[in-house]
């Protein structure tokens, strides 16, 4: 049973990677051309509690091709300054309804099946009905996308974008402990690297006005001809309902 937790922090590492984003298609730019089969970005991504401590981690996003019609995302997290634990690795298989072409960050909710595999560990494979039903026991309420506004243009390493603001709630809970809140959220969206994004801020205030940290995203590197970073066998998991479940 105590996979279950795990599961659920690594479903919660994949909201923060592909959010906030829910809104994005609506300024119709082509913001996701570059999220082509193969292609990755490589971010540092710097979180910041209200007492200071940093945490960084390298985080890479792929699109895997070579499986036909299938739509496969991986996330690979491997910790840095500050951080611990081990290099992670997420695959998604997408379901038929995601359109990679109008948002590429707001994958989550499209996850049909998903294969985790810390390094040195075996990779195991979390079913759709599992999805399911963890989802239930974490995910109440996310509204990242509720006011989208555009700044006007960006840069960052010699490219240029489009500034975008997003401000919205959230209403989360990881089994019995709910988090709820504010984010303000200031990303700089360009066609020019996979996944649209070329640096992102965003501020997590609670329902309570009391700050709950800050974290920034900015592009090391990005590329094409992109393999996936799981080893070995995978683990099919067969596990009885959740007891929180519906």
């Amino acid at each position: 049973m105590k996979r279950i937790p795990a599961l659920a922090a690594v479903l919660l590492l994949g909201l923060a990677s592909s959010a906030p984003a829910d809104d994005l298609a609506a300024f119709q730019k082509a913001f996701f051309a570059s999220t082509k089969p193969g292609s990755w970005v490589k971010y540092e991504q710097t979180s910041t509690d209200p007492k200071g401590k940093v945490q960084k981690t390298e985080v890479t996003m792929s699109r895997l091709g070579g499986d036909g019609d299938s739509v496969w995302f991986e996330v690979r997290s491997v910790p840095m300054e500050g951080s611990k634990g081990k290099p992670t690795t997420l695959k998604y298989l997408l379901n038929t309804d995601f359109k990679v072409e109008k948002n590429a960050l707001d994958y989550m909710k499209y996850v049909q099946t998903m294969i985790m595999q810390e390094d040195g560990k075996e990779a195991m494979e979390y079913p759709a009905d599992m999805m399911s039903q963890v989802g239930a026991a974490f995910a109440s309420y996310v509204d990242y996308g509720a006011n989208v506004t555009s700044l006007g243009p960006c840069s960052a390493d010699g490219k240029v974008g489009e500034k975008v603001r997003i401000q919205g709630s959230f209403d989360v809970k990881v089994v019995i402990v709910r988090m709820k809140g504010t984010t303000d959220t200031e990303l700089c969206m360009s066609e020019s690297v996979p996944f649209g994004r070329l640096y992102e801020k965003t501020v997590t205030t609670s329902d309570k006005g009391k700050p709950m940290g800050t974290t920034e995203m900015r592009v090391l590197d990005s590329g094409s001809g992109a393999v996936s970073a799981i080893k070995g066998p995978v683990k099919k998991v067969e596990m009885p309902k959740m007891p929180w479940g519906g």
